[in-house]
């Protein structure tokens, strides 16, 4: 029997759509009182389905035989879209966010067949966490930083040295110079891949704590 849950899922290219009954429709317009979609499928006549509130199906007309959304494809797209959600609103690495769910939907082999590959999932995933950020602007010397990007989820000052004329940027919290001070042994870790063109490199450094690298610079 199929279901008559109502499920939205966004293809690759962040369209809508709606699958109810096993059916995939597309929105055509929308009324006053509801909204109209249409059967995705390419034919010369279109199924309408009136839809109220995103929970109830008003009226739906005869579908075409013999065409199905394909469960897979359906579960496929369902947990790219599901990564491509958390990568933008996560803080994890996106290498882990994937893992994770990986790992959940290796647990069934009805679903570990049809999880989208690393390699299908990687761009999107990475490019949904850039949106995330504001575009840099043309000049370095027009760059401002808001309080989001200067202070911690906590309220904590981040930013404790700003030198436009030097080009260097340093954050910290107190708390983590504090830990510095109080560490025999530090770590120091310099990349030059992931900074702006703007800069020629990140140093981060790093204090042992609880048999694990912190990083506090």
């Amino acid at each position: 029997m199929e279901s008559d849950k109502i499920q939205f899922v966004c293809t690759e290219r962040n369209q809508q759509k709606l699958v109810y009954r096993g059916r995939c429709y597309t929105l055509k317009r929308t009324n006053r009182n509801d909204k109209c979609w249409i059967c995705a499928l390419r034919l010369p006549w279109k199924t309408v389905l009136y839809l109220f509130d995103a929970t109830h199906v008003i009226r739906t007309g005869e579908h075409a035989e013999g065409w199905r959304v394909d469960a897979h494809e359906f579960y496929h797209q369902e947990q790219l879209n599901e990564l491509k959600r958390l990568a933008a609103g996560d803080p994890r690495l996106v290498s882990e966010i994937y893992d994770l769910l990986a790992s959940n939907a290796s647990t069934s082999l009805d679903t570990a067949a049809y999880f989208p590959s690393w390699d299908q999932a990687r761009n999107t995933m990475y490019y949904s966490r850039a949106r995330r950020y504001p575009r840099l602007p043309a000049r370095r010397q027009d760059l401002r930083l808001n309080a989001e990007q200067t202070t911690t989820k906590s309220g904590a000052q981040f930013l404790m040295y700003h030198s436009p004329t030097n080009d260097i940027l340093i954050f910290a919290t107190e708390a983590g110079v504090r830990l510095l001070a109080q560490s025999n042994c530090w770590c120091g870790d310099g990349t030059f891949k992931i900074v702006p063109s703007w800069y020629q490199q990140l140093f981060t450094l790093h204090v042992f704590m609880r048999v694990k690298l912190l990083p506090v610079v």
